[in-house]
């Protein structure tokens, strides 16, 4: 299991590619399992913000076959990595990837259907405000779907993580979701049972 979350949020050097090849093969159910919770939709611009080594990009493309996708990441490494990853998708033109933050994002008012992350915001530098930031670039009734292996539904378990992890937005899942539901996402969040996993999915109103 990937535990050195410097290297998550800024990996680097060998050590940082082997985080980057450790998450996207560890994060594969997770991100299955927020896919599988999606409603019914057919989108043709997907955004993966934080997209690290790409699986979540790759498995969002693999879905949705009429899609085109768009991935940003504020590492080199991560984006370096990902353009590897998904080699296909890049020279098929499906995909788009470069350094982005999600603070500013160079992209215009309603211009995806779809944005999804897996646990960057947990390294987000204003959660509040960059949720209201990734509101403003999903069109209307479009979708944001944030997933993540770790769910905070207790507050000692919160507690635990801010003690362990003081840089790291670490919250109860109903903060989160009020977050989204002030960004003007109408928002709904749920855990796989026995396990870890936890999705929440914002519908923009």
């Amino acid at each position: 299991m990937v535990e050195d979350l410097e290297q998550c949020a800024h990996p680097r050097g060998a050590e940082g590619e082997n985080t980057i090849r450790g998450m996207n093969e560890e994060h594969i159910p997770q991100i299955q399992w927020g896919l599988d919770n999606l409603p019914d939709i057919s989108p043709k611009k997907i955004l993966d913000i934080g997209c690290g080594g790409g699986i979540f990009t790759r498995l969002a493309l693999e879905k949705y076959l009429e899609a085109r996708a768009w991935g940003i990441d504020i590492s080199e490494l991560s984006i370096q990595y990902s353009k590897k990853f998904n080699e296909r998708y890049l020279r098929e033109g499906r995909l788009v990837l470069g350094i982005g933050n999600v603070a500013h994002m160079p992209f215009s008012d309603g211009f995806f259907d779809l944005v999804v992350s897996n646990a960057s915001h947990f390294f987000w530098p204003d959660l509040p405000e960059n949720l209201k930031e990734v509101a403003r670039i999903v069109k209307k009734d479009g979708i944001v779907c944030l997933t993540a292996g770790v769910s905070f539904d207790d507050e000692s378990k919160v507690r635990e993580y801010k003690r362990k992890y003081p840089s790291v937005n670490t919250m109860l899942n109903k903060t989160l979701k009020g977050y989204m539901d002030d960004a003007g996402l109408r928002t709904e969040y749920s855990m796989k049972p026995d396990t870890t996993f936890c999705c929440h999915i914002g519908v923009k109103e």
